[in-house]
């Protein structure tokens, strides 16, 4: 499974049950999204996205309106980071399905019991 980057709907969810002590990351795009998260979570790390995940974007970016299924592209950078950093992502969002699709190794996960 690996280490887990939580999606803005996940941060918004474990917020409203109160699990403050989750460990895991999270991007500056889901924080800027969703601030109540900077103080709530105690154990989240941030990433700042790199040079190198943007170019990560621009490929899949590419591959996404190859195969006609393009995602917006918050979702394409915080896509990229999980990739480059070899981070399984938990997100409700079913878009990145279309990702599975193109990078077979990625790793998603929609449902926190899955990941426990």
């Amino acid at each position: 499974m690996g280490e887990i980057l939580f999606d803005t709907n996940w941060l918004i969810e474990l917020y409203k049950l109160n699990k403050k002590n989750i460990e895991g990351y999270t991007t500056i795009f889901n924080l800027i999204e969703y601030p109540k998260a900077i103080e709530f979570f105690n154990n989240i790390q941030i990433i700042y996205p790199t040079p190198w995940d943007y170019e990560t974007s621009i490929v899949l970016s590419i591959a996404l309106y190859k195969i006609g299924k393009p995602i917006p592209a918050m979702d394409i950078l915080i896509t990229a980071i999980c990739y480059n950093l070899k981070l399984s992502l938990i997100s409700r969002d079913t878009h990145y399905n279309a990702v599975c699709e193109v990078w077979n190794n990625f790793k998603l996960f929609q449902d926190y019991k899955a990941i426990k």
